[in-house]
């Protein structure tokens, strides 16, 4: 199966019919395709696959807690914006849906693109380093850290023909513990505006 890895810097033109335009263009920022992420078997969804998705815009953000069952939230484009969210009725495994309500929506979308949503890469490929010198000695010093329990975040999109799926653990920690890598602190700022979702 051909890899497909596509970068692109461009403005997603859909033509739709609302009160306030009749064409309607959507920044989307930077895009990193790459329909193999979709391969690996580390995450199982109880949704449909994304790659059969009709809409033309579809971000899915999945949160997984360790011992917990995961919440879905879904955000979709076409002709006019929706979010749902999946959920789990307690105790069981019977997977629940709402919709959700979101007020300016156009902004939020903004927010998620100026936080890179389309071209972050995955958490395991950043190069993390803390490094502090000291002078007297001449030696620099790696600190690192790990975590074992907490949530792991998954992020899933459809943007025109372009796919992707990448995974974060813990952003808001490890972003606190490593402020130099931005990747991390943008994460964690998309994972912060989907969970004020999920708690409605």
């Amino acid at each position: 199966m051909t890899r497909l890895i596509t970068t692109a810097i461009f403005i997603l033109t859909v033509s739709v019919l609302t009160a306030q335009t009749k064409y309607k263009t959507i920044f989307v920022g930077n895009v990193i395709s790459d329909t193999t992420t979709f391969r690996s078997n580390d995450y199982r969804s109880a949704l449909t696959s994304i790659l059969k998705s009709k809409n033309k815009i579809e971000i899915r953000f999945i949160a997984s807690p360790s011992f917990k069952q995961p919440n879905y939230i879904i955000l979709t484009y076409n002709k006019k914006w929706n979010a749902k969210r999946f959920y789990y009725k307690p105790g069981t495994d019977l997977l629940l849906s709402k919709d959700v309500n979101i007020m300016n929506i156009d902004t939020v979308f903004s927010q998620l693109v100026i936080n890179n949503i389309f071209s972050l890469p995955d958490q395991k490929s950043l190069k993390k380093g803390k490094y502090t010198y000291n002078p007297v000695t001449n030696e620099f010093i790696n600190s690192v850290m790990s975590s074992v329990d907490g949530t792991c975040y998954y992020i899933e999109f459809k943007v025109g023909d372009l796919y992707r799926r990448y995974r974060y653990w813990n952003p808001d920690v490890y972003a606190d513990f490593y402020p130099q890598v931005y990747e991390l602190r943008n994460a964690a700022n998309i994972v912060k505006i989907f969970n004020e979702w999920i708690k409605e």
